[in-house]
């Protein structure tokens, strides 16, 4: 059943799915050739990458496919379970474009210093994995207000965040303050880091970002489970 569920968002989305690709294909060919900084470009593309995700799930909603698929014979777990899979298969697809990309193309800055080493890959699932456990849950229940509602916040924190700097003439104290939330979760994976040979330590990081998707999907299928269709 998981696979048909796939099979059909594939062949309901293809061309939305492919245009979104052509566009990021034209956007990557354009950042290797300007891209400086290895990482950067990494943590830039994953990002990217990781918005792909929720175009076939705006797209039934815009279309109202939702109650057609759930007149099915599948369940809700099914459904939820057929989105996450299907987000990490279109990821998989367009990172390995992207490494393609960089790799092949001539006058890449990226090749030199192509990022395929174990951190950067932890660092790359890192990225898409904390977008996509924001992203995905809020789209399955809402759609595509889900993601407005999202962004919105997000721009409505930067802005207040820009405000209160202005206000205080300092933005070296708003930088400061959102660097001291993020110094103790850092400052506890550099000590496991430092205190675990390399491979314990990327195993430990591999089984972390697979529960924070098993997470996701359980908070997706809790608040899709309270959608009506």
């Amino acid at each position: 059943m998981l696979l048909r569920l796939l099979q059909r968002d594939w062949f309901l989305h293809r061309r939305a799915l492919l245009t979104f690709i052509l566009i990021f294909s034209a956007f990557e060919v354009y950042f290797v050739l300007v891209a400086n900084q290895p990482r950067t470009w990494l943590v830039m593309t994953c990002i990217y990458i990781s918005f792909f995700v929720i175009v076939p799930m705006t797209r039934d909603d815009k279309f109202r496919a939702l109650a057609w698929t759930g007149s099915l014979p599948v369940t809700r777990a099914d459904l939820v379970r057929a989105r996450y899979v299907g987000s990490w298969v279109i990821v998989a697809l367009a990172f390995l474009t992207v490494l393609a990309l960089a790799a092949l193309l001539p006058g890449s800055k990226i090749a030199p210093a192509m990022p395929v080493d174990m951190r950067s890959l932890l660092l790359a699932a890192t990225v898409i994995t904390i977008i996509l456990f924001l992203l995905i849950p809020f789209t399955i229940r809402f759609g595509l207000m889900g993601v407005f509602v999202g962004l919105a916040a997000l721009q409505l924190i930067g802005a207040g965040l820009f405000v209160f700097a202005a206000a205080t003439g300092s933005f070296e104290a708003v930088e400061g303050g959102i660097a001291a939330i993020f110094r103790p979760p850092i400052a506890a994976v550099v000590a496991i880091r430092e205190s675990l040979p390399r491979a314990a330590f990327n195993l430990v990081a591999l089984l972390v970002l697979v529960l924070i998707n098993w997470v996701g999907y359980r908070l997706a299928l809790a608040l899709f489970r309270q959608r009506e269709f």
